[in-house]
């Protein structure tokens, strides 16, 4: 990630998906899978806040629109975004430090219910 990210504090995805890891379970990644991993937590980033192309020698960074990230998936834990189509993939991306706070609290909030409810069932299963 260049400079530009860096003055419009900007986070490269893959280091804000292992952000919003260790802030949601209260530790970093495990080494199993991590790639695949990181991609589903750059998925929660992107739902969660605006994703950001550093593309070229562009003075700054490119907002990515809804439809261009409903055609794409992620690769390599969250570096690179590829497409169904034709187009070029995305090879630097960065998101607000705002997107990291709100994808973990939305992963604890989802942990709290999913805890919630597999108590309620067991209860009601015993």
């Amino acid at each position: 990630m260049d400079f530009r990210a860096w003055q419009l504090d900007l986070v490269p995805v893959p280091l804000a998906a292992r952000m919003v890891h260790l802030r949601a379970y209260g530790m970093p990644p495990l080494e199993p899978h991590l790639t695949e991993h990181l991609d589903s937590l750059a998925y929660g980033l992107a739902r969660q806040g605006i994703l950001y192309a550093m593309v070229g020698g562009a003075p700054a960074p490119r907002s990515l629109a809804a439809e261009e990230l409903a055609c794409g998936y992620f690769r390599h834990g969250g570096k690179e975004l590829h497409f169904l189509d034709a187009r070029a993939p995305i090879f630097e991306l960065a998101v607000t430090r705002e997107s990291i706070e709100s994808a973990a609290d939305a992963l604890r909030r989802s942990r709290a219910a999913l805890r919630s409810w597999a108590g309620s069932w067991a209860a009601a299963a015993g």
